[in-house]
């Protein structure tokens, strides 16, 4: 019975990770934050904090799960966890019959992971995004695998639409009827969505899911630096396992245990390992097993972590090696112009509104993805090269992809960890994130003498003035005091394929 209700937890939870998932979308309407979950995470909490030398408010959240921990063991993991509840599923699915050979020893592989991450963290340096799983899966299903299912979806629409034209009445209505229930879904108001590095998102979801080959949630186990955070908090929970002496140590608890946290000897267990999934009691022959509160210690309750002091100097040697890697990176340097916003990596380095200043930006972001989702022009995608190693993978604005509208600000409301600051729409004229430039060797109006006057025409702030050059020919400038570098003229910009007039990070004012 209480299993059942593990896997009804789960399935609700994972609905409800894609739930919000499905509203990060502009205009948002949720009655739940769409960022909730992620706000729950005590890793990212934690992280955010280190690095950036602050407390993040919006984080406070996640000592709900610290303190649950702390009392419960690792029941997030268990029951709540919609990467674990992923990696259950797909056990089922692909690897039921799989002949498996267990490593050993490898469950102290995460505690010196996450040792890794919490000194390049002390050294202002953002590794969690890397293989914290509630960032992992948001940015994987956000990037992945919304695009496809939202062309199907929009495929079906347009299918609906030709059947609604049908001679036959019935199967016109039919397609009538449901045409117009798939146009009224919030996943298929904005445009198209398409994002760059999807193919090696996924490929770091698939080595995942792989590792189920050589054991259940072995990611889990040994990998997942937040079920090593929890361990810690849960190593002397108040809900534990019991045998009774009823135990006549047919290990079947010892085999089945997916977490692997019950040793060779079945009355003991690691209750830094333990998620409470309760998969134990039921195939107990003898009914010898159960889960109670107790507040004393149990006497088969096995508490001792095992961190040889050689590595854990190896796990924080690699943090230390990984904060001066991303701080030495050449694309890291910035311009001599004294700007601590533009760097050398790129000129077209242009966040979010609402971004913080970039040393502090690239380390509060936690590269879930959820500003990408919500954008409704698709113009954020995950940077690449432009903001250096230390970035990769963070918020950009690419305007030739889609322009920052000017009634939006729903980047600044999804962020968790208020990398991107909350703002009002009505701010927007006054927060400036580039600088539009005119080619005149490729715009249609300078080089070539005739009337072109789209980029006037999309510029949502008026930024583009006509003023007469030295041979008295009314020719289009860009008024810097006006632009905020929204990118709706290189959107659409006519001149292919590189705009004639385009972004660069040149102006970029953004607050601490």
């Amino acid at each position: 019975m209480t299993r059942t209700i593990r896997r009804i937890s789960q399935l609700l939870f994972f609905g409800l990770f894609l739930w919000l998932i499905y509203k990060t979308a502009y205009p948002l309407n949720s009655a739940i934050p769409v960022d909730f979950l992620t706000r729950l995470d005590p890793l990212v909490a934690l992280v955010a904090a280190i690095s950036s030398r602050t407390f993040v408010a919006g984080m406070a959240t996640a000592l709900i799960i610290a303190v649950l921990t702390v009392l419960l063991g690792r029941v997030f993991c268990g029951w709540i966890c919609p990467l674990g509840t992923t990696l259950d599923a797909s056990d089922k699915l692909f690897f039921r019959k799989a002949r498996r050979n267990v490593p050993k020893n490898l469950h102290s592989l995460k505690y010196f992971i996450l040792i890794g991450i919490l000194v390049s963290a002390v050294f202002t340096a953002q590794a969690a995004y890397l293989l914290d799983p509630l960032s992992l899966l948001t940015r994987t299903v956000t990037l992945v695998f919304v695009p496809p299912v939202q062309m199907v979806f929009r495929w079906l629409q347009e299918a609906f639409y030709v059947l609604s034209g049908s001679q036959f009445g019935l199967l016109a209505s039919i397609g009538t009827r449901l045409s117009d229930a798939l146009g009224s879904w919030q996943f298929l108001s904005g445009q198209q969505l398409y994002f760059r590095q999807a193919l090696l998102v996924l490929a770091v979801f698939v080595a995942i899911i792989s590792l189920n080959s050589i054991s259940r949630r072995f990611w889990c186990r040994n990998l997942c630096p937040l079920g090593a955070l929890l361990g810690l908090l849960s190593h002397v929970p108040i809900l534990k396992r019991v045998v009774t002496n009823d135990c006549i140590d047919c290990g079947r608890c010892v085999v089945d245990c997916k977490m692997g946290a019950i040793p060779r000897n079945p009355r003991l267990t690691a209750s830094s390992e333990c998620i409470e999934c309760f998969d134990c009691v039921p195939i107990c022959p003898k009914k010898a097993e159960s889960f109670r509160l107790r507040l004393k210690p149990a006497i088969n309750s096995e508490t001792r972590l095992d961190l040889p002091r050689r590595r854990v100097l190896q796990g924080a040697g690699v943090g230390l090696a990984f904060a001066a890697m991303v701080k030495i990176d050449p694309g890291r340097k910035h311009a001599l112009s004294g700007s601590s916003n533009i760097k050398l990596s790129s000129s077209q380095l242009i966040r979010p509104p609402g971004a913080v200043e970039e040393s502090k930006f690239v380390t509060l972001c936690t590269r879930c993805g959820q500003c990408m989702k919500a954008c409704p022009t698709n113009g954020l995608q995950p940077a690449i090269h432009e903001a250096g190693l230390e970035g990769f993978w963070t918020p950009i604005l690419v305007p030739r992809i889609g322009c920052c509208q000017q009634d939006c600000n729903a980047c600044g409301q999804v962020c968790p960890t208020d990398a991107i600051q909350p703002f009002k729409v009505e701010d927007k004229p006054h927060i400036f994130i580039g600088t539009a430039v005119i080619d005149r060797s490729m715009c249609i109006a300078w080089n070539s003498g005739k009337t072109c006057l789209v980029c006037d025409e999309y510029c949502s702030y008026k930024a583009i003035k006509w003023e007469a050059d030295e041979t008295g020919i009314r020719r289009p400038f860009v008024d810097d005091t006006i632009c905020v570098g929204c990118g709706i003229c290189e959107s659409a910009c006519p001149v292919q394929p590189v705009a004639a007039i385009r972004v660069y990070s040149l102006g970029d004012k953004r607050g601490s």
